[in-house]
């Protein structure tokens, strides 16, 4: 190479500095923040107590014998609460026989303390609430119907509620 070349390679290096470094770079964090897992635990079993063939009984989600559930989670996260297929019966606990269970519009409930029911909802519905400091309780009534020659003894069965936060 001539000096002549030299020269004017030179001079456009330092006339354009950008020349000498064509790349810059920066960086970013990549964060995550994990939420607590949700947790669902059983307060209280839904309560009918004892009842007469042929009357019905029902137990609203306020009253003192209504099924409760504590769920816990993250701040005031929006989750939805979801009884999947409601039992549409009880059964016995000796024999074959069941006793008939049915949930309306309003036999379910929200609250953030416990035992105080502060919304109703239909738990045939997947239903979505915000967690309150991270807390919810949820509250589940019904009405059993006994019929006349309903088989005396002892009927149980399990009403199962799924909880999932919504990403909201």
């Amino acid at each position: 190479m001539s000096k002549l070349t030299m020269t004017v390679v030179a001079a456009a290096i330092l006339a354009f500095p950008g020349l000498a470094s064509a790349q810059a770079s920066a960086s970013v964090q990549a964060l995550a923040t994990v939420l607590a897992p949700i947790s669902v635990s059983n307060l209280q079993d839904l309560q009918f107590g004892d009842v007469i063939p042929g009357v019905a009984t029902t137990i609203a989600p306020s009253a003192g014998d209504a099924g409760q559930y504590a769920v816990s989670g993250a701040g005031v996260l929006e989750v939805t609460l979801d009884f999947g297929t409601l039992p549409a019966t009880l059964d016995h606990t000796l024999s074959a026989s069941t006793l008939p269970l049915s949930f309306g519009a309003g036999s379910a409930g929200v609250g953030t303390t416990t035992g105080v029911v502060a919304t109703t909802f239909d738990p045939s519905s997947t239903y979505t609430a915000n967690l309150s400091g991270g807390d919810l309780f949820v509250f589940i009534g019904g009405t059993v119907a006994p019929d006349v020659s309903q088989e005396a003894g002892d009927y149980e069965g399990t009403i199962t509620m799924t909880v999932a936060y919504t990403g909201n």
